[in-house]
């Protein structure tokens, strides 16, 4: 398993070579004298086409969708804010007079929110951004020079990429177009960097995917801006717009939280009439305007609100995720990020303040830095005041070319026994100050690992790790509770040094789609070197295997939910007590006896049914599951000292629930039923928040 390890690290540190080395790109050079025609071309065409006789006018019908969501890039999680749906009246006259009339538009929340958008994010981009580039009203980007506008040879550097035919609206054959890449001579101003695509025949402008440098952001709060437009052939001869789709992510300057919030809108533009009899008046007053709201909100859609994210889920898509990393080369690994590079570094809300029954009060704080695009750097230290003990935590993440390499070192880090995670941070804290319930088995472990992993084909991520660990006891430091005291003890695991692998191999379902399924498989090898006082003789090795699936089903109807995951693991050989599974309770089996279960192999399955009955305020939830666990190599007394058993067959529980405000909190009452089976009130978040709880 180690030989396997280094062989993935060393194939995913080579492969960003290998595909430079098979770009065609690569072997071409910046501001050769075919790029520069091609851009040469370009420019003129724009001219022409303002000034086409056989184009006076045109009228289009254009429909879109304008989605806020929260998203996670390290681990792809995303939630749905707020959908928009809009419909507009796209007019445009000879030599460059335009105008939109928004003549439907309505919206819905998922999550509170009171975001308003600028009215472009509600508008088609027409004329390719004119000669200059401006987003948010100007409040975003301002006057950016098009490359394809006079004198652009003066600020951008152009090479031809590739050559290649796609097929478009308006089109019988596929068009063949040109690849010019195009980055800025002087990156520290404000430009465009990205592709330009422009047709073989004539030197029309047919697509554009980009992204700016950071000084083009007017906006603080403003991560990144990708843009993708593409135009349509009309009448065989005039490329006017067909689709776009642009994407802008904001976040805190001063702050890097794992949470930031995203813009995406996407726009289809059809229905062409040409050279018709305008009104003079249609073109004076604001380029975009809107009917009266009622007007608006009575449109008569012909696609439903969520028809497009049930299709394809939210998130940036392929051709936006392909914008980044192509910027990134062109801008060679340059910070491309409008934020700042040195920022407090949250981690997670539990990261900053926790409480349980192991560590007492813990607070804690850090700092990131990012030197590049491609090199994250983040520091973290702390405090567990119960526990009487300094935590700190360093890592370095290199990015390059669609391969994630982390290193870290840590002291003193809370990991927690059972195999699945049953609570998030932030309930963990208030249960244990409230209540006296602390849903962790903690111990303690020190040392450093090195992970990598790669994408493999669309959403599938391969991964690997190697860890050099110490692993520690945890014990009582506080029993602290306002209305209740802790009533499960911490028990001891098996401590000493620790060397491991893990390779892993997981597909994350598309948030929001009407049909998706994840899937996910992680084995790995441990050795534990028992201390010399250790009631343990010799050398434990060991291998351990989780696999889980999940399903979902949505419907319009109340937007219901149907939800199935499926989680199984086995563990071989010599098993030390931090590596056995634990079920029972919250977030497994509930109805039963928190963690009262354990076995060095276990398979769960839960189901969960949800709908509208009041919305936003609640939401009907009806849930069942099943479990199992068992042993092989372990016995009864290993199992003991958890103050568990196996579950001596199939145990089962149903329950019911509420969400209640926007499904933020759920409260479910589970019952068990079969022997040792009990009535069980959980309070919880949504999952899709827990990672920064």
């Amino acid at each position: 398993m180690q030989r396997l390890f280094l062989i993935l690290v060393g194939a995913a540190l080579a492969a960003p070579a290998l595909l430079r080395a098979q770009n065609p790109a690569a072997a071409g050079g910046w501001d050769d004298p075919r790029a520069l025609e091609l851009v040469r071309r370009a420019q003129a065409r724009r001219a022409e086409t303002n000034t086409d006789t056989a184009l006076t006018n045109y009228q289009a019908d254009a429909r879109g969708y304008v989605y806020f969501y929260l998203d996670r890039t390290d681990t792809n999680q995303r939630t749905l804010v707020k959908t928009d749906q809009v419909a507009l009246d796209v007019f445009w006259q000879a030599p460059a007079f335009s105008k939109q009339r928004i003549i439907g538009l309505r919206d819905e929340k998922k999550l509170p929110t009171r975001i308003n958008y600028h009215l472009d994010h509600l508008s088609v981009v027409q004329d390719n951004f004119g000669e200059r580039i401006r987003l948010g009203d100007g409040d975003e980007v301002r006057d950016v020079l098009h490359p394809a506008s006079a004198g652009a040879e003066e600020a951008y550097e152009f090479r031809l990429a590739d050559s290649l035919a796609i097929r478009l609206p308006g089109s019988e054959e596929p068009v063949r177009v040109y690849e010019l890449e195009v980055r800025p001579r002087d990156l520290s101003r404000p430009a465009f960097i990205g592709s330009v695509f422009v047709d073989q025949r004539r030197g029309d402008i047919v697509r554009m995917d980009f992204t700016f440098t950071p000084a083009s952001y007017v906006d603080r709060y403003l991560d990144y801006i990708n843009v993708s437009l593409e135009n349509g052939l009309w009448k065989e001869r005039f490329w006017l717009p067909n689709q776009q789709k642009v994407e802008i992510r904001r976040q805190l300057p001063e702050l890097d939280f794992p949470a930031g919030g995203v813009i995406r809108g996407t726009m289809r533009i059809s229905n062409y009439r040409f050279n018709q009899d305008f009104p003079p008046h249609l073109f004076q007053g604001p380029k975009v305007v809107a009917v009266p709201r009622a007007q608006r909100e009575s449109f008569a859609f012909e696609r439903g609100m969520y028809d497009e994210i049930r299709e394809e889920g939210i998130g940036p898509g392929v051709e936006l995720a392909e914008i980044r990393r192509q910027a990134l080369a062109l801008a060679r690994a340059r910070l491309l990020s409008g934020l700042p590079g040195v920022r407090l570094d949250a981690g997670t809300a539990s990261g900053v303040l926790r409480y349980n029954r192991a560590e007492g009060a813990v607070l804690g704080a850090g700092m990131s830095f990012r030197p590049s695009g491609t090199l994250r750097t983040r520091l973290h230290g702390g405090y567990a005041f119960g526990a009487g003990h300094p935590l700190a935590s360093g890592e370095v993440e290199w990015r390059p070319a669609g391969t994630e390499v982390t290193a870290s070192a840590y002291l003193n880090a809370a990991r927690d026994v059972g195999g699945l995670r049953v609570v998030s941070g932030a309930v963990n804290t208030l249960s244990a100050l409230l209540a006296g319930e602390d849903y962790t088995d903690p111990f303690y472990a020190r040392g450093a690992s090195l992970g990598v992993a790669r994408g493999v084909g669309t959403g599938w991520t391969l991964s690997a790790e190697g860890r050099a660990e110490r692993h520690r006891s945890a014990a009582l430091s506080s029993d602290f509770s306002l209305f209740g005291g802790f009533t499960r003890p911490v028990r001891p695991i098996d401590e000493g040094t620790v060397l491991g692998t893990m390779l892993a191999l997981r597909r994350d379902a598309p948030a929001d789609a009407a049909r998706a399924w994840s899937f996910g498989v992680t084995t790995g090898v441990g050795t534990l070197a028992p201390d010399a006082d250790a009631p343990v003789d010799g050398r434990l090795t060991w291998t351990r295997t989780i696999a889980d699936m999940g399903w979902s089903r949505r419907w319009s109807v109340r937007d219901a939910l149907l939800e199935v995951d499926v989680a199984a693991g086995l563990a071989t050989g010599e098993v030390p007590a931090q590596e056995v599974f634990l079920l029972g309770g919250r977030g497994t089996l509930p109805g039963y006896r928190f963690r009262g279960f354990a076995g060095d192999r276990f398979a769960v399955e839960r189901a969960t049914f949800s709908a509208d009955l009041l919305a936003p305020w609640l939401r009907g939830r009806a849930l069942g599951a099943l479990g199992w666990s068992q042993t092989g190599t372990l016995s009864a007394g290993d199992l003991s000292r958890w103050g568990a058993e196996t579950t001596g067959g199939v145990k089962g529980s149903l329950g019911v629930g509420l969400g209640l405000f926007y499904d933020i909190v759920r409260v479910d009452l589970a019952r068990g039923l079969g022997t040792g089976g009990r009535w069980e009130l959980i309070v919880e978040t949504r999952p899709t928040f827990w990672d920064f709880l």
